[in-house]
């Protein structure tokens, strides 16, 4: 089958890596302390989780972000929403959008702190700044696609406005929701781990972000590699297992 044998390129291709990595880090021109082994990132890793609560730390990055993408995506209900009955409010959204989702959160930050200063409020705005206009541009056009596709059937069924909702719009976009959640995940993923390495927040409950900042401030060079490691797990994990989108059987 197609699927396996990409699997097994797929781990192929990660053995290769690791061969090449262990063979710079051994035999290349770096020292151990700017370019370690595997084992020695791999002892650091497992050092973190018992000693720097990665696990916490992971945690409260991923719902930081889940938190962020809530919120966005109840504003973009509510924009589609308003959108649909007005133009005026459509146009307007689309304006905001068009000046708005090209400029990066790390871009806005020092408006952000002059104006709620270095807190969790600032972060989570620059988190929702990430979050919000991918969910925008894919929902306002699935919804625009639906909307061409069903208006003589809803015209002549004359559907009652919570049926139109959930049968034509919700269970209609769900794949096209899945992809933007996708698209905002990796958008709001990269947004707070730049912002906590620049923000610095600090606590007890502070993300990834700041663990890559602080092992940069103790030159431990293997925890930042290790840090490195588990923010790429946590992408592969989200992208894989819970943003994959369906696909039809394909030929082996």
């Amino acid at each position: 089958m197609k699927t396996n044998r990409i699997r097994y390129y797929k781990f192929f291709i990660i053995v290769l890596f690791f061969l090449a990595w262990e063979a710079a880090a051994r035999f290349g021109p770096f020292s151990e302390m700017l370019f370690p082994g595997l084992m020695t990132i791999g002892r650091r890793f497992w050092g973190l989780l018992l000693e720097e609560a990665l696990v916490f730390k992971t945690l409260y990055s991923v719902a930081v972000v889940w938190l962020s993408m809530l919120l966005s995506l109840t504003a973009v209900v509510v924009l589609l929403a308003l959108s649909r009955a007005s133009l005026f409010i459509k146009t307007a959204v689309e304006l905001i959008r068009a000046f708005a989702a090209p400029i990066p959160g790390v871009a806005i930050l020092p408006l952000v702190i002059l104006w709620f200063g270095l807190s969790r409020t600032s972060m989570l705005l620059i988190m929702i700044h990430a979050t919000l206009w991918p969910l925008w541009t894919q929902l306002s056009l699935a919804v625009d696609r639906l909307s061409r596709r069903f208006s003589r059937f809803e015209r002549a069924y004359r559907l009652s406005h919570w049926k139109r909702f959930w049968h034509l719009y919700c269970l209609g976009a769900a794949e096209d929701l899945k992809s933007a959640l996708g698209v905002a995940w990796s958008r709001g993923w990269r947004a707070l781990i730049s912002v906590e390495m620049i923000f610095g927040i600090t606590g007890s409950q502070s993300g990834l972000g700041w663990l890559l900042y602080e092992r940069r401030m103790y030159m431990d060079t293997a925890g930042l590699y290790a840090g490195l490691a588990a923010i790429a797990l946590c992408g592969i994990l989200f992208e894989t297992w819970i943003f994959r989108p369906e696909k039809a059987g394909e030929p082996a």
